[in-house]
């Protein structure tokens, strides 16, 4: 070990002198990390043991497939990452990379920095020893053709020019580890691809900034494939379409009821399958669209519940032709606790039928604009004391609902009247007391029982919060709502904000 680090510091003084005298003709293109004296694994968990992490956040990063050397490794050089992101010195030199060479960063699967400089960053005195200092604590310098700025500013030039770009194929771009811009076409052929070159001449980027991919890979065309066919295969009656459905061929609008004691949680994806000679097939997506990111939302459908859904898919799918589909959405059954989510069952479909004939619309009826729906309204308060006042709710809509109520603030009138949004009264509202334990148990009052079009008496003790009131004109702010029996969509639901004014 000792002869190691020896080695090591005599290795960083040689390189440290070559580089500043002739930088270009030591440094590779690609240099090799410092070898640590031992890889195993009961090394790395040793180390990272003395760097803080307990036994069980160590079993826990096994247990999510990162490997204890990629954690030890970005531990020990996080240090020196983040000087050079602050354009500090890394080393005994005192020297930083210029900023006007600084590039790509990124860490490897062996979580060593791997870091991007142009050409001229060898022949600045300063970058060149920094270098070096960086490739003898064990780093990955690589040599790149383009500054940041250059690839930010090629970046901003495009985005300029989308609409023109997506004509000859762009469906994305981004840069990633290399030193250079990725775009996506669809199609991806020689005859786009030469276009799409043609075009980056024009609006004055220089096309070895561009690295050219496919936006639609065959090993994309054939995960779909693979999940219409599971899809089809695991059909089940779990989540299941009830009632009529409304088709066009840009659209479709069913409904959905989850016939489990659980809920059925789902994101933003779903799927188009056509029915041809005897097998389910995935519809082919209009061009330019088949990368497409899906935004990462979860959904949920509780137990029980029964929900509408509109989708119109005709930004996704040219319009359908008449022919046997099937819409497609997976998510997974499970509940809520304490400890978050648990799942039932990993994979749930829920799968709706629809035949597209010829006389069916090109577009759906018109949607009718959704109102947030309020159920839970005030019908009086009385017995008002300085501990707390007797309310009544009313419940207007068709589900049964488990309530509780929240207090959010009282203030005094003097403060409500000069402020008219109800949110900016908690930044003059009355003191809070000290709370031991959970707050929200303080908060949260006013449990019980709400039926279906009937009302629910209660009574709030403020006093845990804000102590007994002094006589006064007041407002009190609370949030109504609780959970919705089935069959409600997502099992919450709320009122109107709830306003008094009393006094006391």
């Amino acid at each position: 070990m000792k002869k190691l680090l020896l080695c090591t510091a005599l290795l960083a003084l040689l390189l440290i002198t070559a580089c500043a005298q002739e930088p270009a003709a030591i440094l590779p293109e690609v240099n090799e990390p410092v070898v640590l004296d031992t890889d195993e694994p009961a090394c790395f968990r040793e180390r990272l043991m003395a760097q803080g992490f307990s036994e069980d956040e160590l079993d826990s990063l096994i247990e999510s497939d990162v490997s204890l050397q990629n954690m030890y490794n970005q531990g020990r050089f996080m240090e020196y990452i983040q000087k050079i992101m602050d354009n500090q010195s890394i080393g005994p030199s005192d020297t930083v990379i210029a900023p006007r060479y600084f590039g790509g960063l990124f860490f490897d699967d062996q979580g060593i920095p791997n870091i991007t400089v142009t050409a001229g960053a060898f022949d600045d005195p300063d970058s060149s020893t920094a270098i070096a200092e960086m490739w003898a604590l064990g780093m990955i310098v690589r040599r790149g053709d383009f500054t940041q700025a250059e690839l930010q500013a090629a970046s901003e030039t495009l985005w300029e020019h989308w609409d023109r770009g997506r004509e000859v194929g762009l469906t994305s771009s981004g840069q990633g580890a290399e030193n250079a811009l990725t775009v996506w076409l669809d199609p991806y052929n020689d005859e786009v691809k030469a276009a799409f070159t043609d075009f980056l001449i024009e609006i004055g980027i220089d096309p070895a900034m561009i690295i050219i991919e496919p936006a639609v890979t065959q090993d994309m065309l054939d995960w779909r494939e693979a999940a219409v066919a599971a899809a089809i295969y695991n059909a089940c009656d779990q989540i299941v379409p009830v009632g009529p459905v409304t088709v066009s061929r840009i659209g479709i609008v069913f409904t959905l009821e989850n016939r489990t004691d659980f809920e059925f949680f789902y994101g933003s994806p779903w799927d188009l399958a056509y029915y041809s000679n005897g097998q389910w097939r995935p519809v082919p997506h209009r061009l330019g669209v088949g990368s497409i990111m899906w935004t990462s939302i979860g959904y949920s459908l509780q137990g029980g519940g029964i929900k509408e859904y509109r989708q119109d898919f005709d930004w996704f799918f040219d319009e359908l032709p008449p022919g046997r589909y099937m819409f497609i959405r997976d998510g997974s059954l499970g509940q809520w606790d304490d400890h978050g989510w648990n799942r039932h069952q990993e994979r749930v479909y829920a799968l709706v039928e629809f035949h597209v004939t010829a006389d069916s619309p090109v577009s759906l009826p018109p949607q009718a604009e959704e109102e947030w729906e309020n159920f839970i309204h005030l019908v009086e308060y009385r017995d008002t004391t300085p501990r707390g006042m007797t309310i009544v709710i009313s419940n207007s809509s068709r589900y049964d609902i488990d309530h509780r109520v929240q207090i959010m603030t009282i203030v005094e009138e003097e403060v409500a009247a000069g402020m008219p949004n109800h949110w900016d009264w908690n930044h003059n509202q009355l003191p809070w007391l000290p709370i031991e334990g959970y707050w929200i148990d303080y908060l949260m009052q006013g449990e019980g029982f709400l039926p279906a079009g009937g009302e629910l008496e209660f009574t709030i003790d403020w006093t845990t919060v804000f102590g007994e009131l002094p006589p006064g004109e007041y407002r009190i702010v609370m949030d109504v709502g609780g959970r919705a029996h089935p069959p409600h969509p997502t099992g919450w639901a709320f009122g109107d904000v709830l306003i008094i004014s009393f006094s006391i």
